[in-house]
């Protein structure tokens, strides 16, 4: 007879088939599967792995996933051989497919009621009822727990984000009497706003979880000195919220004195520099506080000064290519290390 154990889950475990993975109140995980299809999973869920598969002969791929509880995010690129797909599954919706790059999430709530939002691309739905049904961009589509679906409803556009800007850094003298003005566009048929800021791009412990704000813009007072991530959904007359928009990345800090840049650098240590194809993960230690960048993009330093980063690297530049990383320690101090890598074609 089997045994069942749950383990701690860390950036380089490898996931096979029947595989489950939860998370807790506080907790998120990310799933990146060998297509590309990148799942970020979101407290208090429950997922089963139940495909990651490809075809030898036709290099068709196909990867599936089945959510118990809870919610998770997907973002599925276009694939590289036809006939690829990707398969979500809920008690009552036994089949989501994408063919094509798509993006959404799916939830199921306590009542078991499935809700999937999707974002861009198109998908084929079959429900536990026996329905059948194609689902297009920038719509949702409930299922009740008998496994009957709702008409579908169109979602509230994306909000763009104004300020502050992704990767600006923002001074104050006195940070815990500022006051930080989050800006965005307004989008047309929206009547509030969902906002979320967060130390990180998570957003499982969300230091603002603000919905039913009616303002294009939302006042945040005192800011500790660090890294911030924040982000919008729209919300429409029916309270139905659209897809939150892409993070930004802010930091706050106050002016450095005329002797800056003149301190010992930081320690640098690179734990792992891997690719996978042309996504560099990069994880490694440096002096907490430090800021981090590699080939020029900031990276999030935990508290105790670690970083686990994922890194796009120019694809049409296969072969070998050298990764900047760089550390700017707390007293100004500068380290650099100059890495080769192969990336894949």
């Amino acid at each position: 007879m089997g045994t069942f154990e749950w383990v701690n889950a860390d950036p380089t475990m490898v996931l096979r088939k029947s595989d489950l993975i939860r998370t807790g109140p506080g907790g998120a995980a990310e799933i990146t599967f060998f297509d590309g299809t990148l799942v970020h999973v979101r407290p208090d869920s429950l997922i089963t792995i139940e495909e990651t598969s490809e075809d030898p002969s036709t290099k068709r791929r196909r990867v599936a996933w089945h959510i118990s509880s809870g919610e998770v995010q997907f973002k599925a690129p276009r694939p590289t051989a036809a006939g690829s797909e990707r398969e979500i599954s809920t008690p009552t919706l036994t089949k989501i497919t994408t063919r094509e790059a798509a993006a959404g999430g799916v939830a199921v709530q306590e009542s078991g009621e499935s809700n999937l939002k999707l974002y861009t691309g198109t998908a084929t739905v079959q429900t536990k009822a026996g329905q059948t049904m194609q689902v297009e961009a920038n719509t949702q589509l409930k299922v009740d727990a008998a496994g009957k679906a709702a008409p579908v409803q169109n979602l509230p556009a994306m909000p763009v984000l104004l300020a502050p800007q992704h990767q600006a850094e923002i001074t104050y003298q006195d940070p815990a009497r500022a006051t930080t003005l989050l800006l965005w566009k307004p989008v047309p048929g929206a009547t509030s706003y969902h906002v979320m800021l967060d130390y990180s791009a998570y957003f499982n412990r969300p230091l603002v979880d603000r919905a039913g704000i009616t303002e294009a813009s939302q006042e945040v007072r005192g800011l500790d000195v660090g890294k911030y991530y924040w982000r919008v959904a729209a919300i429409d007359k029916d309270g139905v919220e659209g897809s939150f928009s892409d993070f930004a990345r802010f930091s706050v800090g106050r002016p450095q004195g005329a002797g800056g840049g003149q301190g010992p650098p930081p320690p640098l240590v690179i734990d792992a520099l891997e690719v996978r194809q042309n996504i560099l993960q990069v994880r490694g230690r440096t002096e907490p506080g430090a800021s981090v960048t590699v080939n020029g993009q900031r990276v999030d330093v935990a508290a105790d000064g670690g970083f686990n980063e994922f890194i796009q690297l120019p694809a049409e530049k296969a072969g070998r290519q050298i990764v900047v990383i760089r550390s700017v320690g707390i007293n100004g101090g500068i380290i650099e290390q100059k890495r080769p890598v192969m990336v894949g074609e």
